[in-house]
């Protein structure tokens, strides 16, 4: 089986975090603006909601499986067979889940009152469960999986335009975003049977049992992730549901950032567990620390950048409706490092060791302390307690991880002082963003300059602090350029 280069599947799951803020740039504006607080609440607190049976039935298996069908992608037997595993279990849960679901939906009077839409955004849980996307990420096919995206977010822009028109439209959003959130993973399904060999598969020797206690460890890491990540929105939703979309519009930027943020993460983990399975440790060190290096020199300068223009960018993708909503960004932009880190060492380092259960209890601990603060502040301050309670659970996160991982991280230069270079680049980058902010070109003008100077001033900073990663990659587009006789 081709694999592609890890340059090559960055670059595409680049351009998939690109376009995915692209989309949420053009669609924000216009959906926040149409249905106004109240219905786009709804529709978050649902879709919070059915986020949870969709990590129930999924049980593990998007992580795991990245894991194990990087491990046999060369070997078409032991890969389809281990695909049919997987597939069964998650048929299984899917039903169980739906069973769960309907015995939920008569018992909680919150959840009946907005059943239509509950219906509608269940049709997710069919999606995610056919979907195999963690086969594409194992076997590295990330131009298939960007190709599926865009058609996807193509569509969805078309539909959305088209149909949503006045608040009554909500429903047809939610339809809209089934069909942006799981119905590309039809297509997933429709295309996996030419990767595998389905008449090797002798159903006799079929050995379920054997994925269910790392499936079950995994499992708990990512509920614990998903449950304080949604935990926020169904907490707020259920005190004040308007409230929800003011969390959920800086929640969805920050999300959106972190795909970028994680991407390099994204595409390494399936090259580094093939990696240590043929104990390539030179290769393996080497992934490890571009992927550190990119985590911090991408995300230091977002979080200044973000909390300095925290006020244009949710006024011009929002509008006046949701001016409370910009206290709420500037407390959350720190997590784009502190999840960048926290997704480092447990995705990059644990989970290709098989030492997830470390990861678990970091993230278990991590959700027990985001409940605790959602339950003491967001009664009093909403969104914004919801906010603190999560960058309180994120910082602790990183650190219990940090403190399982620390003699895996010595060949990374994890805990290097050199690092200290873009916090300096960072802060010359905010005075500059902070005397156009003073000249006020309005929230474009002020996005859009700020973004094109302060990321000059942020590289020319690094190349005179002479850092390292900077001063290489300028050195392979130099070498490029002049290959191809542009130079």
């Amino acid at each position: 089986m081709q694999v592609k280069t890890v340059k090559l599947n960055l670059i595409l799951n680049l351009i998939r975090s690109v376009l995915g803020i692209l989309f949420i740039l053009l669609t924000i504006p216009y959906v926040s603006r149409v249905l106004g607080p109240d219905k786009l609440g709804r529709i978050e607190y649902v879709n919070s909601v059915i986020t949870y049976f969709m990590l129930f039935t999924a049980l593990g298996i998007p992580n795991y499986g990245v894991r194990e069908v990087a491990k046999y992608r060369n070997n078409k037997r032991k890969l389809t067979k281990l695909v049919t595993e997987l597939f069964l279990i998650l048929m299984v849960m899917m039903i169980l889940g739906y069973v769960l679901l309907i015995f939920m939906l008569y018992r909680y009077k919150t959840l009946f009152e907005i059943k239509d839409i509950v219906w509608v955004m269940s049709i997710n849980i069919i999606c995610n469960s056919i979907g195999v996307e963690w086969f594409y990420q194992g076997i590295e096919n990330q131009l298939y999986i960007t190709k599926r995206f865009i058609l996807a977010k193509i569509l969805g822009i078309i539909l959305l335009f088209l149909l949503v028109k006045t608040r009554s439209d909500y429903l047809m959003y939610a339809i809209i975003l089934v069909i942006l959130q799981g119905g590309s993973n039809i297509l997933n399904f429709i295309n996996l049977r030419k990767y595998l060999n389905l008449k090797s598969i002798t159903w006799k020797r079929l050995n379920i049992m054997r994925h269910l206690k790392p499936i079950l460890i995994i499992f708990s890491a990512t509920a614990a992730t998903t449950i304080y990540s949604q935990l926020d929105s169904v907490m707020i939703g259920n005190i004040n549901k308007a409230a929800v979309s003011i969390y959920v519009i800086p929640n969805k930027i920050i999300k959106l950032l972190l795909l970028v943020i994680t991407a390099m993460g994204i595409v390494t983990v399936p090259r580094l567990s093939n990696c240590l399975k043929n104990k390539d440790y030179e290769n393996y060190n080497f992934y490890l620390k571009n992927s550190l290096n990119y985590i911090w020199i991408l995300s230091i300068p977002a979080i200044f950048a973000i909390f300095l223009l925290a006020d244009d960018i949710i006024l011009l993708l929002a509008g006046e409706q949701y001016t409370d909503s910009i206290l709420t960004l500037k407390i959350l932009c720190p997590i784009l490092f502190l999840i960048g880190i926290a997704y480092y060492i447990g995705y990059q380092i644990l989970y290709p060791l098989g030492l997830e259960k470390y990861y678990t209890i970091s993230v278990i601990v991590a959700a027990l302390v985001n409940f605790i603060f959602n339950y003491l502040m967001i009664p009093k301050y909403l969104q914004n307690g919801a906010a603190i309670g999560t960058i309180i659970a994120e910082t602790i996160g990183p650190l219990i991880t940090l403190f399982f991982a620390r003699k895996y991280l010595k060949e990374t230069d994890f805990f290097s002082i050199k690092r200290i270079k873009y916090i300096i680049a960072a802060l010359v980058m905010s005075i500059v963003i902070y005397f156009i902010k003073q000249s006020d070109y309005g929230h474009i003008g002020n996005i859009l300059i700020s973004s094109v100077l302060g990321l000059i001033v942020y590289m020319a900073i690094l190349i005179i602090l002479k850092e390292e990663t900077c001063i290489q990659t300028i050195r392979i587009v130099k070498n490029k350029l002049y290959e191809n006789k542009i130079l």
